[in-house]
């Protein structure tokens, strides 16, 4: 189950035997017999989808969008793509999915026999998982985000990428993972969407690419932005820290996409809900509290209820002080009053 077909094996045995020729082989029999539902690529998504998810997306009430595509040089199989996707869905993020990776997601069956495909809707909703269609269809993904952008904030699409990206960026709170890529057309891609304003997690052979974008949360003066509304500048923390990032394991990728998904325009329910699953995240799977938790609470009003107690401490201890929640850009053109 964990093999994906690299052929190394082979490259490896000290004797020269032909490993991979031996497992397809024995699995032959197996594979001919293999069927599974998956749904089929849908195309674009319809603009009237984005009116009814295009507020609660840039207000934060639903956590994000989850983009699962690219390769399937998968560090331990497929299955590990069907689990993100399902651990996304069950958290009402909107998940959408292309290429090799929909094809893995469609190749797990849960407890009940169902894949992910048949377990949640396919409308572009939370909670749903949505098949784009090919490696290639990721342009509507990424034709999602920019529609976002036009219908629901009316701006400008001709000769205004800036403005665009600047957008999403600060507001639209999606995360490509792109958690098998290894092919020059997958970097091309992630390219393409980092500089829309998206981060892109790869897995642990994307460290090969040998280029990655990282923010450094300790260097506070890196995440100012203009306060449109006044034209000051406001520290909103680092919120997506990363804009190209290679996760060693899927519990590493779970943890970063939920950090990833914040945004500086998030309102306090919003916030409020992103940190719930980012927090839940890494304590289910590393144990632990997250230690940079204080960079991400605005004002008192960000901290999830269930855990006011506990975290009120982690800001006392980190001296936490309140600031504003802007209405953010990087542009000082987008400035509607100057600062006097």
């Amino acid at each position: 189950e964990l093999c994906i077909g690299c052929g190394r094996c082979e490259e490896a045995c000290p004797v020269g035997l032909q490993v991979h020729s031996f497992i397809v082989k024995a699995g032959e029999k197996k594979l001919k017999q293999e069927t599974y539902k998956m749904r089929a690529g849908r195309g674009d998504i319809q603009d009237v989808e984005i009116r009814n998810v295009g507020s609660p997306i840039v207000l934060g009430e639903i956590p994000g969008v989850v983009a699962v595509v690219g390769c399937s040089n998968y560090p331990r199989g497929g299955a590990d793509v069907a689990e993100i996707c399902t651990e996304f869905a069950n958290r009402r993020y909107i998940v959408v999915t292309s290429g090799c990776s929909a094809m893995s997601a469609g190749m797990c069956r849960n407890e009940e026999g169902k894949t992910p495909y048949e377990a949640f809707t396919g409308e572009f909703t939370a909670g749903g998982i949505i098949n784009v269609g090919s490696c290639v269809a990721n342009s509507h993904i990424a034709g999602a985000a920019i529609k976002i952008a036009n219908i629901f904030a009316k701006r400008n699409l001709r000769a205004n990428y800036e403005e665009i990206a600047d957008y999403i960026y600060n507001r639209v709170g999606a995360v490509g993972v792109a958690w098998g890529a290894y092919s020059q057309k997958a970097a091309a891609i992630a390219s393409g969407f980092w500089r829309l304003g998206v981060p892109v997690i790869v897995g642990p052979h994307g460290i090969k690419y040998r280029r990655m974008l990282l923010g450094r949360a300790d260097h506070e003066e890196d995440w100012y932005v203009y306060d449109a509304r006044t034209g000051e500048k406001v520290y909103v923390g680092p919120a997506p820290e990363h804009l190209f990032y290679a996760a060693e394991t899927k519990e590493e990728a779970m943890v970063i996409i939920a950090k990833l998904c914040m945004r500086p325009n998030d309102t306090f329910k919003g916030r409020a809900i992103k940190l719930t699953h980012y927090i839940d995240l890494h304590k289910r799977l590393y144990g632990t509290m997250p230690e940079d938790i204080h960079l991400f609470v605005r004002t008192i009003a960000d901290v999830p209820v269930t855990m006011k107690d506990e975290i009120a401490k982690i800001l006392e201890a980190k001296e936490w002080k309140e600031t504003v929640i802007p209405d953010p850009t990087l542009l000082p053109r987008m400035i509607r009053k100057k600062k006097e």
